[in-house]
């Protein structure tokens, strides 16, 4: 991720390259950590030779390699209670213009494919199925191999104006903060992007972010953005963009604290260790897309949410997040929890994350015939970082009053998720 400084004292963070975004996520796997098998920083040969090539040409390129299983205490309509999901991940990135400076204009670009793997859901599927109304693996979906990324982006004025354009994933850009990756943090989506926010995923769009403070005021952003809603994972929505007014806007306003250590407890994301702001949203309503859709038409939707985490020790991050919205998974969320890195080991993470909302039905397309009640999710996980690229993560979420799921009055998640980066 690129850290550009207004001057030697004083420097501005990246608010638009999350490790969900495809710069953000090769930068995350550079840096070098200690893990249980290393006591120093330490950069794998290939990274470091990686590191070269970049320093060389301009150009950064590899990926990572994924597998989550979840087991659930309820089965699914089918009857299962299990489901095994795979990720894999191809990142390049390429300066075009002004390479090396500050101002360099990048061409970004992410290949991805996820599916089960001999079960029939994704995870992302199955936890829904099984009685959560929020999905217990955010991102652990199912789409074959394909293009779902790919934007220019640019940081000007000294980092004070910032800005993205192209094929983008919009949550990492949307009330993101540091512990939204569910890669290398909390699975819930109650952990991660606001619930209540019906934002799309993968589509043509845009997103700026300035500093426009000086002085006490050089922490304050704005952020704002606009997509088409229709996303797709791997396909191309451009013509969505601008021949259907069906569109996602937001505007953020925060202050932001740049962490200035090395390497900071969390994993890099477009917000840092020291974050206050809040986030205003709003999407056009949807048509009906053909006879066969009956997940349309839904009508407009909006809402507010706003985001606080803040250090309070070295290795230990509190958080407190929430939100109104309509047409989302939850019409009310609340959740707040911690992270805490072990001194000795900067590769690992413990967290541990509890969360209310009140359910929205935008999300279900067939009339339910009970009434949904309102969940409580909970979740503790440990990133074990064997290698300074390959970590697993025993994950637990005990959910209470499954939404989805009237006959039982709980919901017991259990995950091992492993991670190789390349």
């Amino acid at each position: 991720m690129a850290i550009l400084a207004e001057t030697e004292e004083t420097e501005l963070p990246d608010l638009l390259d999350g490790t969900l975004g495809a710069y953000g996520d090769l930068a995350e796997d550079d840096t070098p950590r200690t893990t249980i098998t290393n006591a120093q920083p330490e950069l794998p040969a290939w990274f470091a030779f990686k590191r070269r090539f970049e320093e060389r040409t301009g150009i950064s390129f590899g990926g990572s390699y994924g597998v989550l299983v979840q087991s659930y205490s309820s089965t699914t309509p089918l009857g299962d209670d299990l489901a095994f999901g795979h990720k894999f991940t191809f990142n390049a990135s390429a300066a075009l213009l002004n390479r090396g400076q500050p101002n360099a204009l990048a061409f970004d670009i992410a290949i991805e494919d996820r599916r089960p793997l001999g079960t029939d859901f994704a995870p992302l599927a199955a936890g829904v199925l099984a009685g959560s109304s929020i999905p217990t693996a955010a991102t652990w979906g199912d789409f074959s191999l394909g293009i779902t990324q790919a934007y220019i982006r640019q940081t000007v004025a000294g980092g004070r104006f910032q800005y993205t354009v192209g094929k983008i994933f919009a949550p990492n850009f949307v009330n993101a903060y540091p512990f939204f990756d569910d890669n290398r943090q909390f699975l819930s989506l109650a952990f991660s992007t606001s619930p209540t926010i019906a934002v799309p995923l993968r589509g043509a769009g845009f997103v700026v972010a300035a500093y426009p403070g000086s002085g006490n005021l050089g922490n304050l952003y704005v952020k704002g953005g606009m997509f088409t809603a229709n996303s797709s994972d791997t396909g191309w929505t451009v013509d969505d963009f601008f021949n259907r007014n069906e569109h996602f806007y937001f505007v953020e306003v925060g202050s932001s604290s740049f962490a200035r250590r090395p390497i900071p407890i969390h994993a890099r994301g477009p917000m840092d260790r020291n974050n206050i702001h809040v986030t205003l949203w709003y999407r056009d309503p949807l048509k009906q897309r053909g006879p066969g859709d009956i997940t349309r038409p839904q009508d407009e939707a909006y809402g507010i949410a706003f985001n606080i985490n803040q250090m309070v020790q070295d290795n230990m991050m509190l958080f407190l997040r929430g939100g109104l919205g309509t047409g989302g998974f939850a019409e009310i969320n609340l959740t707040g929890g911690m992270g805490w890195r072990p001194e000795s080991r900067t590769a690992d993470l413990f967290g541990l994350g509890l969360g209310w909302s009140k359910p929205g039905d935008a999300q279900i397309p067939v009339p339910l015939p009970f009434t949904l009640r309102n969940q409580v999710t909970s979740e503790v996980f440990y990133r074990l970082a064997l290698t300074p690229n390959l970590a697993v993560t025993p994950v637990y979420q005990f959910i209470l009053n499954p939404s989805l799921n009237p006959g039982r009055d709980t919901l017991s998640v259990i995950s091992f998720r492993a991670r190789l980066a390349f």
